[in-house]
């Protein structure tokens, strides 16, 4: 029988289309230090990975698209995406992350 292992993330970033962090490194700089950037994200599974003699297999996504959300609104709407979901996947309330109760 296979061992499923966590999912791993393929190194790098989208090219500069599909990634919204590009040419904004200036407004980057001016952040505090720990300051986070809500942002919309798309992966794709990039290859399924296996180790035969371990009975191991293991996907591997890649990012394909990201967006950082500056509008304080979007941003506000995708964290309370983030913690409907998350409630979903494991049936325990929001993270106690402190950008959430901004």
């Amino acid at each position: 029988m296979t061992e499923i292992k966590p999912t791993a993330f393929k190194r790098g970033v989208p090219a500069e289309q599909a990634n919204g962090l590009f040419g904004v490194e200036d407004q980057l700089i001016e952040m505090a230090p720990g300051d986070q950037i809500v942002a919309v994200v798309t992966f794709s599974v990039d290859e399924v990975m296996e180790k035969r003699r371990a009975g191991e297999e293991w996907p591997v996504v890649a990012m394909k698209h990201l967006e950082p959300l500056w509008d304080e609104k979007a941003s506000v709407a995708a964290l309370k995406l983030r913690d409907a979901a998350y409630k979903k996947r494991t049936g325990q309330d929001a993270l106690d992350i402190p950008e959430a109760d901004d």
